[in-house]
Parts: C-alpha cells; structure tokens; sequence
C-alpha cells in the first residue's frame, strides 16, 4: 500500500517537473495566437498533388439611393464566384475550373471556363467546348449582342467544341507574332517565388505574434480567429514597404515580373519603386482618413500534415464622409482543401486550334455577324 502512495507521488512529481520544463515557445504554441502562425506556416505547405476551392460572394452593399451606379452595383449581391484549382507538381500540370453565376432577374447567367496549365513550359490549354456550348442562360445573352450567331457557332464549326486553344497560338493570333523563343526558367522562376513566400510568411508570422494574445480566438473545431482594422493595414503595408528595400526581394520580383514576358512591364525599377511608394502612401492614408474604415475577420485552420485546411476572409469596407448616406460593402472570401481531383491530360497537337485556323473563324463571325445586323444610323 505505501509502495503504491509513494509511486502514485512521484508520477505526480513527474508530470508537474515536466510541465515546468516545458520551454515558452512551446506554451505560446498551444496558444490561439500560437496556432494561428502556425496555420500561415503550413499555408506554405502545399502537398505534390492538392485541390482547393476558393469562393467570392459580396454579402451586403449599401450606397445613397441617389447613386447612379447603386443598381449596378447592387446586382453583385446576387453574383457567386468560384474557382477550384488542382495541382500536380510531379506531372507538372494543374488545372483551374472557374464559375460565375448570377441569380439575379436583371442578369441571370452561368459561366464555367476551365483553364488547363503545363507549370514546366508555361503554356496553357483552353478547351472551347465550354465557350461555344455555353449555359443557356449565357447563351439567350450573347445570342442578343451577335443578332443569333452565337448559336449557329456550333452547326458552322461542328469540331470546334473538341478544340483547345492554348495561350502560345492565341498570342500569335492577337498580335501577329509567335512567343519568344527565350522560355522561362523554372528552376529560376520556383526559387524566387519561394524565397518571395518565404520572406512574406516571414513578415506576417512577426506582425501577427507582435498583436495582443488576446486578439485570437479559438473555436471548438480548431479555427483561430482574429480581427484587423485600418491600424494592422497599415502597419503591414509599412512593414512590405520596409520588405522591398531588400534588395534580393527586388531581384526575385523581376524574376517573376520577367517571366509574364518581356512586355509586362517596360521599366521594372521605375514600376517598382512606385508600388514602394503606393504601399507608404496607402499606410498614411489608412492612418489619417478617418472617413473611411475596414474590418477584415481573418479565420484559419491547419489540416492533416501541416498543411491549410481553411481560410476565411470576412471584410467589411465603410465610407462616412457623408454622415446621413453611409457607403458600405462587406464581402466573404472563403478557400478550403478538397480531396485530390486528377487532371485532365492535355491536348494533343491535332485538337489544339491553329491561329490561322482561328483567325479564319473570328473573321467569318464578324463578317456574317455584322452582315445579319441592322447598322442603319450606326457609326458602322
């Protein structure tokens, strides 16, 4: 019995020696606050093969009944984006599936645009069954801006909807010249956008373990919750500002600059030091301004092997200047991981539409588009 005390002490001795041992970076982990960084960490952590959904829905909006553009602009409300992208880094393919809906009477459409990419070359593959079979409701619209040539698209063309048009002919079409011959370095092009996220998880990791624990909350399912205000913008606009004085941030933004194509940007060090200047300018502003406020809830939660399960961003945007008209609009962008979905293969050489080819069947369009029309007081 006394054997059995004096063992049942010193357990107890040892688990009260152990919590003591344990060093504060390991208590402020098991914090909110501590699991929150630790969810931006495994953000970076994108497995080989990965699909997540992210979605964009305006929740509310409010302007002054005497605004022109409030009509407009309330029709958003009833405007749903979503986009699930799936990658596969050891095929070098990813894929990315976009819809736009609208539930609205006004404009009540639905598009669906697929989008199939080769990460290794940078070339993209488009399938057009999607643009010329459209949903009926897209189609009922473009019928009335064509005069009905949309749909005969498919009786004049019959192969067209087992086409892909990818981004190297539809360069060639638009401007008349093919790529350039220089290919984007990977390997170059991956190293920079990694030391770019690096840096940047960096940056967010200090600022949000330099805020009140307080702040973080944490629900029952593990999300980690905290709010921002015009004061956090700020301090992180400064903070990327400051960011971009490094000078191997400056390189490894050209690297990714450059690799969009020699004429993205004419003058890389003069674009970059005006977006230097636009983030300072935008910290003051957020600081002076008091008219107009933002509130971003921000909600994370880590998944299986350390990777993101779940971001949510609420935002709330609301301008004051005028007392008795309040402008606002708050909106919710939501990205969680799914399941694995494979990839479609891509295209091979003989469903892949040439830009003569393409050229051709833009011409006749018009042609006969424009023939069926009445242009009669146009400046046509």
């Amino acid at each position: 019995m006394k054997k059995g005390i004096l063992l049942s002490i010193l357990l107890v001795l040892a688990l009260v020696i152990g919590a003591c041992g344990e060093s504060p970076a390991e208590k402020a982990a098991k914090t909110p606050q501590g699991k929150f960084v630790q969810a931006i960490k495994n953000g970076a952590n994108v497995p080989d093969q990965s699909t997540y959904t992210t979605s964009f829905a305006v929740n509310d909006i409010q302007m002054a009944s005497t605004d022109s553009s409030a009509q407009q602009l309330g029709i958003l409300k009833d405007i749903k984006f979503t986009i699930t992208s799936s990658t596969d880094k050891k095929a070098d393919k990813a894929e990315a599936k976009l819809n736009v809906t609208s539930t609205n009477n006004l404009f009540p459409i639905s598009i669906d645009l697929d989008v199939l990419a080769d990460t290794k070359t940078g070339n993209t593959y488009i399938p057009l069954k999607t643009i010329v079979q459209p949903d009926e409701s897209l189609l009922s619209y473009l019928d009335q801006v064509t005069g009905g040539m949309w749909s005969k698209l498919n009786t004049q063309y019959p192969d067209l909807k087992n086409k892909y048009i990818s981004t190297e002919e539809l360069t060639s079409s638009l401007t008349g010249e093919s790529e350039t011959d220089t290919a984007v370095d990977t390997k170059k092009f991956e190293a920079a956008s990694k030391n770019l996220n690096k840096k940047t998880t960096k940056l967010l990791n200090n600022y949000f373990n330099s805020l009140d624990q307080e702040r973080f909350k944490e629900a029952k399912d593990g999300t980690v919750t905290v709010t921002l205000k015009n004061a956090d913008f700020a301090n992180l606009c400064t903070d990327f500002a400051k960011l971009m004085d490094d000078e191997k941030v400056k390189a490894d933004f050209k690297v990714l600059v450059e690799s969009q194509g020699s004429e993205s940007v004419t003058d890389f060090d003069t674009t970059y030091t005006e977006l230097q200047s636009s983030l300072k300018d935008a910290a003051k502003e957020l600081k002076e301004n008091k008219n107009t406020t933002i509130e971003m809830k921000v909600s994370l939660k880590s998944g299986k092997d350390n990777t993101l399960d779940t971001l949510t961003l609420k935002t709330k945007v609301e301008e004051t200047s005028d007392k008795n008209a309040p402008e606002s609009i708050s909106f919710t962008i939501k990205t969680k991981a799914e399941e694995f979905v494979p990839i479609d293969d891509f295209p091979t050489k003989d469903q892949i539409i040439s830009s003569e080819e393409l050229n051709k069947i833009i011409t006749e369009f018009t042609t006969q588009m424009y023939g069926g029309m009445d242009l009669t007081g146009s400046n046509y």
